[in-house]
C-alpha cells in the first residue's frame, strides 16, 4: 500500500456465471420394453378415457355379461331398429355391467319386446352400483322409452327377469345411449 495524500482505496468485485444443461429421458417404457419400474415390478396400464358427450351403450366394451346380449334388427311398435341390444329367451335371468366411472349424468333407451316374437312379460332392471334406478316390464307391441339417472354412478348393470321356458321371446334395448 502507498502512503501518499492522492492515494485511493479501490475494491473490485468479480462475478462468475455458470450454465448447466441437463438431458432427461422422455417418459415411456423402460428400454427393455417391458413396461416394468426401477425395482423391476410391473406397472399397471391405463384404461383407454371414457368418451363424453353422448355415447351409445354399444360403443362400450361391457366388464361383465357381454356375451348375454347381441346386436341385431328388431321391430318394436311398428317401429324397426337397427343395431339394438337384444337378448333371445329361453334363458336364465342375465345381466351386462359397464364400468363407467362417474362420467354420465343419464342412460336413455328403448326397450319393448320384438313385435314378431312371442309375447311375456320380461322385466329390465338398470342398477347403479348395485343399487336399482329403475325397473320396466315390458310388453309385445308397446315400446317404452326410459330415461335413468346416472349422477355418481361407478358400475351400470342392465339386469332382466322373466319366464324363460317360452322360446322365442327377444327383449331388445335399442338406442341405449349414455349422456355426460
Amino acid at each position: 500500500m502507498v502512503n501518499s495524500p492522492t492515494a485511493r482505496t479501490l475494491t473490485a468485485t468479480a462475478t462468475t456465471t455458470a450454465t448447466v444443461t441437463v438431458t432427461a429421458p422422455a417418459p415411456g417404457p423402460s428400454p427393455s420394453g417391458s413396461g416394468s419400474g426401477e425395482d423391476g415390478a410391473a406397472k399397471p396400464s391405463s384404461p383407454a378415457p371414457l368418451p363424453s358427450g353422448a355415447v351409445p351403450l354399444t360403443d362400450l366394451s361391457p366388464i361383465r355379461g357381454g356375451d348375454a346380449f347381441h346386436i341385431q334388427s328388431v321391430t318394436m311398435g311398428a317401429k324397426s331398429y337397427e343395431h339394438a341390444m337384444a337378448l333371445t329367451y329361453p334363458c336364465d335371468s342375465t345381466s351386462i355391467e359397464y364400468s363407467i366411472n362417474e362420467r354420465y349424468r343419464s342412460l336413455t333407451f328403448t326397450v319393448g319386446l320384438d313385435d314378431n316374437g312371442t309375447a311375456e312379460l320380461i322385466k329390465v332392471m338398470v342398477y347403479g352400483d348395485d343399487r336399482v334406478r329403475k325397473t320396466v316390464g315390458t310388453d309385445i307391441n308397446r315400446p317404452q322409452t326410459v330415461t335413468v339417472d346416472m349422477t355418481g354412478v361407478v358400475k351400470l348393470r342392465i339386469s332382466s327377469t322373466g319366464e324363460c321356458d317360452n322360446s322365442g321371446i327377444v327383449l331388445a334395448l335399442a338406442d341405449a345411449t349414455l349422456h355426460s
